[in-house]
């Protein structure tokens, strides 16, 4: 997990979308194109418009799945639920968030300020995960810790 504290500026967005992508090739992902560094900037930007002083982006992965969960938190606290302009906005970029193609996407008024999220479905080269339908996984023996190689008859 990875977490950047941001003070919203013209740059900010797009710095800490370059580091995300600089993570994510360290953690092993290779994603196709720049969709989670787009991803990264639009979250950032759809926070700061909350008009928090500091907004905060956290960073997880399920390495068993192949997925990473981004989560922007705008700190604007006592925020009201929404009114028609705020549901609007809200909407236009929960669609833009959708266009750029993640796996789910959302918003949500806490507190705590709002959270923004989006939860992407990445390629994981080291990680292939085949299953074999034929035996659980139960079923399957190899050598335990203690035992040596097979003997030869």
């Amino acid at each position: 997990m990875r977490n950047w504290a941001v003070t919203p500026s013209g740059g900010a967005d797009a710095r800490v979308g370059r580091e995300v992508a600089t993570t994510l090739d360290q953690w092993g992902y290779r994603p196709k194109d720049d969709q989670p560094q787009q991803v990264v900037e639009l979250l950032l930007r759809s926070a700061a418009q909350d008009g928090g002083r500091r907004v905060s982006l956290h960073l997880a992965d399920d390495e068993d799945r192949n997925q990473v969960m981004l989560l922007a938190l705008s700190h604007q606290q006592d925020m009201p639920t929404g009114d028609d302009d705020q549901v609007l906005r809200d909407a236009e970029h929960m669609r833009a968030l959708a266009a750029l193609g993640p796996r789910d996407v959302g918003v949500e008024t806490t507190p705590d300020g709002r959270r923004w999220w989006a939860g992407l479905d990445l390629p994981h080269p080291g990680r292939v995960h085949v299953l074999d339908e034929r035996r659980p996984p139960v079923f399957v023996r190899g050598p335990g810790k203690l035992e040596g190689p097979p003997v030869p008859a």
